[in-house]
């Protein structure tokens, strides 16, 4: 209600008087029907009065810290009128701070924008936010944390939230959702024309609620006066993970925020990141400055994800997994799909093949130029094709209007955090999907290359600084990190905190490196053993990960991240727990383990089939055999569903013939074969 009665205020003093009355109207959308009955006789009284300057004095009482108060002590100077009119206005804009500091406003808040319950960690947030104070949301994507800074946006009160965020086309649809809900909300990005950003730098100036911007707009001094001119109600980082140099997802023009932060005279801090370990998570806080921030962690688990790994390995291997690849896809149930690639070659060579197949396939990588990229982005995001074939360039800050269904791995990449997070593209509309990873052991031997290749040691180092002095005007060498070799980029990380470097963003993406000190060998020999350390650590994470199938990978998912939620899928959960019998694995696959949740697998049979339907009194019969097996612990701890259906397809006659199923190794048969036998022997 407070940015209708500023509009009206600004109406009333005849400051752009017609503008001033569409800010109000669009501001009184966003008002509940109480709300809106309130303030329509302040608004009508105004908007035909002439001349409007004697509603000034009104008007700057109910804009005061105790609007009811202040109306009193005009009540020998208000007319009947202004009385009937202002009085119902100022109560409840009373009655809205008593709400605001008992705590009740968050529901308040979440009702204007048609919700009626908060998600787990939502309200803590909000909460946090309007009392003042910094927060670190650690919530999986698609869990609501949007809600979690737009809902103080709008809480009564003056200020601005600035939300800083790299994904132009998520802030866009944010941006425009909110201005058709009423609220008075500003946007500036690199999309925007000359006469869109003059316009949005002039609403933020006035009456702007929320701005959303790019974190590269914070070097347009134009900007940064306009942020000054308002008090900062929260300062908002999305993608926070971005902001750690060790991060998987590091962005040079993140490190000006903290500056920028103090700039604005600290105002609280919410971070906001869906992939960072706590490792990373602790980065986040000391490069922002986050005094004892409240940490919500709503769980990094997705639910409707399942995770499988298939390996390959041996003669043929390559191309039995492009043939696996390719019977996925076929599915039409799991497109649209991502398959991300680790080379360019891949990328165009795999588009290649699935079109040839009959599949909408596009190709998407870094090398292609920028309308081509734009044209496959369109295509897949328009369901023109149902395929999308892709290097790690593709996904970020990439709106789909629907729910991805399947996301393929063909090369292993480099982290567990790198592959949450383009895994976690699938199935974002909350339906069941999949994340499905083709490792071969060529690719750990490609990782640890990038590895050994980027070794990096203290004589580095001094030569990163050498050829920055040679480089230098002054004491400030200018750079470009998107040219930059990864050792070159860790190299400049390992002086920055060694006190050589200081760091700060310059324009169009480049850094600024200020050359402020001498370079102690022994803290850089130190710190290069940081970064080998984490390097490997992250390799050893990502191979156990991907290698490993006598653990869980969702939880491993979830110890990674530092999640102690026990798993909880809703359907399968991956291929350690459920047997991978919705995947045509191709003739003559590698021989790999299929376990049961836990499993007691081994066998080196063929793959399951879907097969033919066993009959459902016999599959019954079995069930309840496996459950007595079990000797209470969980049913699949003995076999699965499918080693089931295929037990009653094959009728297995004796030990060796139990073995030879898929999916049923030793353990099985020493624990259970005897049994199993005798009860196939009762079924017929």
């Amino acid at each position: 209600m407070l940015t209708v009665i500023r509009a009206l205020a600004d109406a009333a003093e005849q400051r752009d008087r017609e503008p001033a009355l569409q800010r109000a109207r669009d501001a009184f959308r966003l008002l509940d029907q109480r709300e809106r009955t309130i303030v329509t006789p302040l608004a009508q009284a105004i908007a035909r009065a002439n001349p409007a300057d004697v509603w000034a004095a009104p008007l700057d009482a109910l804009l005061g810290d105790d609007p009811l108060e202040a109306l009193r002590a005009l009540d020998g100077r208000l007319t009947d009128e202004q009385d009937t009119a202002c009085t119902p206005v100022a109560t409840a804009l009373t009655d809205a701070a008593k709400a605001r500091s008992s705590g009740a406003l968050p529901e308040q808040l979440l009702h204007r924008f048609g919700h009626t319950s908060f998600r787990p960690g939502q309200r803590e947030a909000v909460h946090a936010a309007l009392h003042g104070r910094s927060t670190l949301l650690l919530f999986p994507t698609g869990s609501g944390k949007s809600l979690c800074y737009q809902l103080p946006a709008i809480a009564p009160g003056d200020g601005l939230t600035v939300v800083v965020s790299p994904l132009i086309a998520l802030i866009s649809d944010q941006h425009n959702r909110l201005t058709q809900l009423g609220v008075r909300s500003a946007m500036l990005a690199s999309t925007l024309t000359a006469d869109e950003a003059a316009a949005a730098l002039r609403t933020l100036r006035t009456d702007a609620q929320i701005v959303f911007c790019a974190p590269e707009r914070f070097a347009n001094g134009a900007f940064r006066q306009a942020l000054a001119s308002r008090r900062i109600r929260l300062f908002v980082v999305d993608e926070a993970h971005c902001v750690s140099q060790w991060g998987h997802d590091f962005r040079p023009d993140y490190l000006r925020l903290r500056p920028v932060i103090e700039e604005l005279g600290r105002p609280p801090v919410m971070a906001a990141t869906a992939t960072a370990t706590p490792r990373v998570a602790e980065e986040i806080v000391a490069r922002l400055g986050m005094a004892e921030p409240l940490i919500v962690r709503r769980g990094f688990d997705r639910p409707n994800l399942s995770f499988d790994t298939v390996q390959f390995a041996g003669e043929g291997a390559v191309a039995r997994k492009r043939a696996t690849l390719c019977n996925g896809l076929a599915d039409a149930g799991n497109r649209p799909a991502i398959v991300y690639c680790g080379t360019r070659r891949d990328t165009e060579e795999l588009t290649a093949e699935l079109r040839s197949r009959g599949l909408d396939a596009v190709g998407y990588h870094a090398g292609m130029d920028a309308d081509a990229r734009a044209e496959a982005q369109r295509a897949f995001t328009a369901r023109e094709a149902d395929v999308m074939v892709a290097t790690n360039a593709f996904g970020m800050g990439v709106d789909f209007p629907f729910g991805v269904r399947s996301v393929w791995h063909w090369a292993l990449p480099a982290s567990v955090e790198a592959y949450y997070q383009e895994a976690g593209r699938a199935g974002r509309d909350g339906l069941p999907a999949r994340a499905v990873m083709l490792a071969m052991r060529g690719d750990l031997g490609r990782l640890v290359k990038f590895i050994q290749d980027a070794e990096l040691r203290p004589e580095h180092v001094a030569a990163t600084v050498a050829r920055l002095r040679n480089a230098a005007d002054g004491d400030v060498a200018t750079i470009d990190p998107r040219a930059q070799r990864d050792r070159d980029r860790v190299a400049l990380a390992v002086a920055e905190r060694c006190g050589a470097v200081a760091l700060q963003p310059a324009p169009g993406g480049r850094v600024a490196v200020s050359l402020a000190g001498s370079l102690d060998m022994a803290r850089a020999a130190r710190e290069c053993q940081v970064a080998r350390n984490r390097r490997w650590e992250a390799y050893h994470a990502l191979k156990a990960f991907a290698s490993d199938d006598d653990r869980c990978r969702r939880l491993r998912l979830l110890e990674h991240f530092g999640d102690p939620s026990a798993p909880a899928p809703s359907g399968r959960c991956c291929d350690v727990c459920d047997s991978l019998d919705w995947l045509q694995v191709a003739e003559h696959a590698p021989t790999r383990r299929a376990r049961g949740r836990g499993g007691s697998g081994g066998g080196t049979g063929r793959a399951l089939s879907a097969g033919p339907p066993v009959d459902e009194a016999a599959f019954e019969r079995l069930k309840r055999w496996r459950s007595g097996r079990a000797d209470g612990k969980p049913a699949y701890t003995v076999a699965t569903n499918a080693v089931l259906e295929e037990l009653l397809r094959r009728r297995p006659a004796d030990r060796a013939q139990l073995q030879s199923i898929h999916g049923i190794g030793p353990t099985f048969v020493a624990k259970h074969g005897e049994s199993v036998l005798a009860e196939l022997n009762t079924i017929h």
